[in-house]
């Protein structure tokens, strides 16, 4: 191991750091929140239309309204990725 002693002036500056990152993070956390207030507030406006208003993409936007259960625009549309082969009606399996 090293017998470097980091200088008190870098540990300042990394205890600084560190506080900035965790404020960062506290404010983050408050705007995803206000997102998902407006857009429970607003059912009408769309993850598009508050993306504009963001730093973030309408990706995002979905992704914070999931995250705090914003009720959504619209049923999910759902498909098995295995669809049942359609067949006359009557006609037996070969089988």
């Amino acid at each position: 191991m090293s017998e470097y002693t980091p200088s008190a002036e870098l540990a300042r500056a990394l205890d600084a750091l560190a506080r900035a990152e965790q404020e960062l993070e506290d404010r983050r956390k408050a705007v995803r929140k206000a997102v998902a207030d407006d857009l429970k507030a607003n059912p009408a406006v769309t993850n598009p239309q508050m993306a504009e208003h963001l730093p973030w993409t309408a990706e995002t936007v979905r992704a914070i309204a999931r995250e705090y259960d914003v009720p959504r625009k619209r049923q999910p549309t759902v498909r098995s990725i295995n669809p049942k082969s359609k067949r006359a009606a009557g006609a037996k399996s070969s089988g």
